[in-house]
């Protein structure tokens, strides 16, 4: 099957013949690449579980892969925001999704998707009313934009990571940006018997610096202990307003069908 797509499709990424192991990321996957060739490829949505990157000179690669721990933390960040809820799951006012694709804040016109995204049912903000760029902006189907987005970065470098979660704050829709960093495992067990692992948490938002947590067991670039070590301390608690789901600026636009501005 790769072997055809690669006929039929020149001009795309391709996929290496054999599974990709974690050690071999960042991982070349195509040269030349445009933008729309890019996008195209993503929407094909040829294989999951990756995390791809289109630098300017064309060239894509594969910078990271989902895991067990990749998965479990994005999922955890989903069931968060879904509390704000309260058990309401059929058209939820707080919407929550994953690999979602938003027109790159850059201007460019390429696609990116984040681990968790986070925007208001369409019935609380006005929509988008005219395809990209807007306004208002949409995401890539023309639900509203997201509010927050959540990166969660396994394999991929920490400069990776940090870049892509300070491109989305280059869309004033985005009002938060949640990244958690999972660094390499040490080579020292701790006395559960568990490898030493260093774990960032950053929040960017709107209009002030970002925020930083050291919450795995030993502080990055150290061997010093962090003092998170139990659930629930208020040091290590990240808290972002459930009104910034709602955020939407005044538009010279006429109302949306149903729009009713429940959150100011």
């Amino acid at each position: 099957m790769k072997k055809i797509l690669n006929k039929l499709l020149p001009n795309s990424p391709h996929f290496p013949d054999q599974p990709l192991k974690e050690d071999s990321l960042p991982y070349k996957i195509g040269s030349n690449i445009t933008i729309k060739e890019y996008n195209k490829f993503l929407e094909r949505r040829e294989s999951s579980g990756y995390k791809y990157q289109r630098r300017d000179n064309g060239d894509v690669f594969i910078i990271d892969m989902s895991g067990s721990e990749h998965g479990l933390v994005a999922s955890l960040l989903q069931d968060y925001f879904k509390v704000a809820n309260g058990g309401v799951i059929i058209n939820p006012p707080i919407v929550v999704g994953i690999d979602e694709f938003h027109f790159s804040p850059s201007g460019n016109g390429q696609l990116i998707a984040s681990d968790v995204t986070v925007y208001p049912n369409a019935s609380h903000v006005q929509q988008p009313r005219i395809p990209y760029p807007g306004p208002p902006p949409g995401n890539r189907n023309g639900r509203p934009h997201a509010r927050i987005v959540c990166e969660v970065g396994n394999k991929q470098s920490t400069k990776e990571w940090n870049d892509k979660c300070k491109l989305w704050m280059n869309q004033i829709y985005i009002r938060y940006v949640l990244g958690i960093k999972l660094h390499k495992k040490r080579n020292r067990k701790n006395d559960l018997g568990q490898y030493h692992r260093s774990m960032t948490a950053r929040l960017w938002q709107q209009g002030a610096g970002y925020q930083e947590w050291q919450f795995g067991t030993l502080i990055r670039k150290k061997q010093t202990p962090t003092t998170c070590n139990a659930p629930n301390l208020p040091q290590y608690q990240v808290i972002i307003p459930i009104a910034q789901v709602f955020w939407d600026p005044i538009l010279s636009l006429p109302p949306a069908v149903d729009y009713v501005p429940a959150v100011s």
